[in-house]
């Protein structure tokens, strides 16, 4: 008999399969508002990242990518728990931040990286919630790069998994627009309070 704790060892997330740009890709068409707690020094939240260093970001930096949330929520909790266990947050850092609302001129269309839309193209929860970044732009750059040139992926918060986000791809720049609405402090205090009592967070 083998090793218990070997027998229960999860395998390694798959790679993209060898026919995936031949699949159909799970996908929701919306145009919705989109949300974003961007640095106040800039003006604009319209920026596409290729660093590298995101869960989505292109794995050569081959292409640009938007992170939202489809709720106010999402946005929140996608900037600020990132430390696990915080039990509030900063004022400073939340006047640091303002509240960008985007909305599409178009419908995009997003694959779904959650429910049936993983085993559709061959995956799991953890190209969403893993740690393993690499394997997660693998499968990103493959929905970037397949016929159907989708608009972007569709998938649930890490920090929280009630809340959909988006990794918008940069081929949607033209038809993005924005709105300013001011850090949360000062211009969305009900707001704000609703958010630090669901997560149960101290205004420090």
């Amino acid at each position: 008999m083998g090793n218990k704790s070997q027998r229960n060892r999860l395998a390694a997330h798959p790679l993209p399969p060898k026919d995936f740009q031949q699949r159909m890709l799970p996908v929701t068409e919306c145009q919705i508002t989109w949300y974003r707690l961007n640095p106040s020094r800039h003006t604009s939240a319209l920026y596409f990242d290729r660093s590298g260093r995101g869960r989505y970001d292109g794995l050569q930096q081959s292409y640009g990518i938007l992170y939202v949330a489809e709720t106010v929520e999402g946005a929140f909790i996608e900037s600020f728990g990132r430390s696990h266990g915080a039990k509030g947050v900063a004022e400073e850092d939340l006047r640091n931040r303002n509240l960008f609302e985007l909305q599409s001129d178009r419908q995009l269309t997003l694959v779904n990286l959650w429910g049936s839309g993983l085993v559709k193209i061959g995956a799991d929860a953890r190209i969403t919630s893993g740690s393993d970044y690499e394997r997660s732009r693998t499968w990103s750059e493959a929905i970037y790069l397949h016929p159907q040139k989708v608009d972007g992926i569709r998938y649930y918060s890490r920090h929280d998994n009630t809340q959909l986000c988006c990794g918008l791809f940069d081929r949607t720049s033209g038809y993005l627009r924005e709105q300013n609405r001011g850090n949360m402090v000062d211009n969305n205090p009900s707001l704000l309070a609703d958010i630090l009592e669901r997560y149960d967070y101290a205004l420090l």
